[in-house]
């Protein structure tokens, strides 16, 4: 039966792959923007396919890379509050924190799945310059919801120190350990 430890690597190797590949993503629509532009001046033609394809990978690198983000702690807080508590107080707030995360994260895959399942089911096809199977432009929201979810709990115990030896572990700003 795989460890906890054996989770947490797969997890990890799962987030950073999803970055990497959304990461590349962005440099390659980067540089094929300017492809785009110097082909429409020149008078070669455009790629009217484009915009929509990167509408489409940054709404869903957006949901995939989320939890790497709070792992790493890139995320929008304010810590005004945990810098000017105790730190077991701090602690405290920020596992509530966390809890709260998980149970917006959990409730939100849970839609996000079913929302995917009524668009597999009806075979729903979104029409633009491409045609895209609705539920492949969904399948990114509860995947990264679940992760989300995962994270969450991670850094709930994480605040605690208890996953310490395998995972990076949170420092609340402002407080000495």
């Amino acid at each position: 039966m795989p460890s906890l430890e054996t989770f947490l690597k797969w997890f990890d190797a799962l987030m950073s792959a999803f970055c990497t590949v959304f990461a590349v993503a962005f440099g390659v629509f980067t540089l094929m923007v300017c492809i785009d532009i110097v082909s429409r001046h020149f008078g070669f033609g455009s790629m009217p396919w484009l915009v929509e394809v990167i509408e489409y990978v940054m709404y869903g690198g957006t949901f995939l890379a989320a939890p790497w983000v709070l792992r790493q702690g890139d995320h929008v807080r304010v810590d005004l509050v945990l810098s000017s508590v105790p730190k077991p107080v701090a602690i405290r707030l920020e596992q509530v924190v966390d809890a709260l995360g998980f149970a917006v994260s959990a409730i939100m895959c849970f839609y996000a799945i079913e929302l995917l399942v009524d668009a597999y089911r009806a075979n729903f096809i979104e029409f633009k310059n491409l045609a895209v199977h609705e539920w492949v432009l969904m399948l990114p929201i509860p995947t990264g919801c679940a992760m989300l979810a995962v994270e969450f709990v991670l850094r709930f115990f994480r605040v605690r120190g208890d996953v310490e030896k395998t995972a990076i572990p949170l420092e609340v700003p402002g407080m000495k350990s």
